[in-house]
């Protein structure tokens, strides 16, 4: 047993190259094909930004005028770490059914954005989703709300923190660490510094974060165990916070377990009371 464990350790630290491709697991994209059953093609626009010297690509979604009441919240969505915007596009309909604008945007290395992600890639690319949104006409600077799922809780937290601080954010199946992503997907005590390029820590910046934040984690999240990462997080976070556990939901689909009514009225009741 001794030495087949040292054997499982050897051969991941020296596959550990791998761990950074398995972290970005990108799908590029030569142009974007986006459903129009919720969102027309007229309450969208494609976007493109520059972000120390790659492109990134991202989508604005904006309600109709006559839906539009003051103050009006816009909620930046950063992604998980998964496929590109494309994958994620079920969660922007919710979102545009709770009556809120949305950017949503691809890291660089995702869809159509050029480059190749990292640590600092995701924070580049943030900080340009953050200057886009703030320069947008007719967007309320006091009204922006970040929600990270997965790997996007990591943008998210550093825009709330080190950027701007926003109205709110939202987390939902976010890591504590790099170090706790790599030890719940290994079910080893590796440091999280021999197989990443970074620490992706979110545990700093949740304790120093002072917007309200609400923290979703489902009770099966086998991919980012909810008691190491959700619960950590929240336990060492400030007030406000709120910590809400799905009971049988997975890494994914904690809107759907949820039941996708009950999670626009979740979402909608924190941002409107903060």
């Amino acid at each position: 047993m001794k030495h087949t464990l040292l054997s499982m350790l050897i051969a991941f630290v020296l596959t550990s190259c791998t761990m950074d491709s398995f972290l970005f697991n990108a799908e590029p994209l030569a142009s974007y094909t986006l459903s129009s059953r919720v969102i027309p093609d007229t309450s969208r626009v494609e976007v493109s930004l520059s972000s120390d010297g790659e492109t990134i690509y991202g989508y604005f979604v904006k309600q109709p005028d006559s839906m539009r009441v003051a103050p009006h919240p816009t909620i930046i969505y950063h992604h998980g770490n998964k496929d590109n915007l494309q994958f994620y596009w079920d969660r922007v309909e919710l979102l545009y059914q709770a009556g809120f604008d949305i950017f949503i945007y691809d890291y660089r290395g995702y869809g159509k954005s050029t480059g190749k992600s990292s640590e600092a890639g995701l924070m580049a690319d943030a900080r340009a989703a953050l200057t886009y949104v703030l320069g947008r006409k007719g967007i309320d600077s006091a009204q922006i709300v970040h929600y990270g799922f997965s790997l996007g809780g990591f943008p998210a937290l550093f825009s709330a923190t080190k950027l701007y601080r926003p109205k709110a954010l939202i987390t939902e199946s976010i890591f504590a660490s790099g170090e706790s992503l790599v030890q719940s997907g290994t079910l080893l005590n590796i440091p999280g510094s021999y197989v990443l390029d970074g620490a992706f820590d979110n545990v700093v910046p949740m304790q120093s974060r002072t917007c309200p934040v609400l923290m979703l984690h489902g009770t099966n999240d086998t991919f980012i165990g909810v008691e190491p990462n959700g619960q950590r997080l929240y336990d060492i976070a400030r007030q406000p916070k709120t910590f809400i556990r799905i009971e049988g939901a997975e890494h994914d689909n904690v809107p759907y377990v949820l039941g996708t009514q009950n999670y626009i009225d979740l979402i909608t009741a924190f941002i409107r009371g903060n």
